[in-house]
C-alpha cells in the first residue's frame, strides 16, 4: 500500500493504492507547506470476494455505502518548535444495522489513519536525522 501524486498544485491526481485498487483523489488545496486537500472521485471495491469463480462483481461490494468524498493532511505548529500532523476523511456512510456498521467502519477508517501518520512520521524523523548528520547519507561537504 502506498500513495503517490502525478502532477504539482491543485489539479495535481494523488493515487492511493490498496490491495484492492486505487483510490483517485484529485488535489484541490495545495497549500505547501500547511495543507494538502483533494477529493475523492474513484474509489475500489472494498474487498475481493472469495469465489471459485474468476470476476465477480458483487452488487453488496460495488454499490458500497460506504463512499470516500474527500480528505486532508495538515501541518500545524506545537510549542516547543515541533509540527503536528493531521489527517482527515469525510465519508458518507448508509448500511444497516447503522450503529453496527458505523462502529467497524469507523475503527477501520482510524486503524488507517494510524497506519498511514505512522509512516509519515517516520519519514519524517528519518529525514530530520539525515539532514542532521549528513553522513548517514553519503552526502559529503567539500
Amino acid at each position: 500500500m502506498r500513495a503517490t501524486i502525478v502532477g504539482h498544485g491543485v489539479g495535481a491526481i494523488r493515487y492511493c493504492e490498496f490491495t484492492t485498487g486505487s483510490f483517485v483523489e484529485p488535489i484541490t488545496t495545495w497549500d505547501a507547506p500547511n495543507r494538502l486537500a483533494f477529493d475523492v472521485t474513484s474509489q475500489p471495491d472494498p474487498m475481493r470476494e472469495l469465489s471459485p469463480y474468476r470476476h465477480v462483481h458483487a452488487p453488496h461490494l460495488r454499490d458500497a455505502s460506504l463512499k470516500s468524498q474527500r480528505g486532508e493532511f495538515r501541518l500545524v505548529a506545537i510549542p516547543g518548535g515541533r509540527t503536528r500532523l493531521e489527517g482527515r476523511t469525510w465519508y458518507t456512510f448508509e448500511m444497516h444495522p447503522q450503529a453496527y456498521w458505523i462502529f467497524w467502519s469507523d475503527l477501520s477508517i482510524h486503524k488507517i489513519h494510524d497506519r498511514v501518520l505512522v509512516h509519515i512520521k517516520q519519514l519524517s524523523e528519518s529525514a530530520d536525522k539525515n539532514k542532521r548528520n549528513p553522513a548517514r547519507t553519503g552526502i559529503r561537504n567539500r
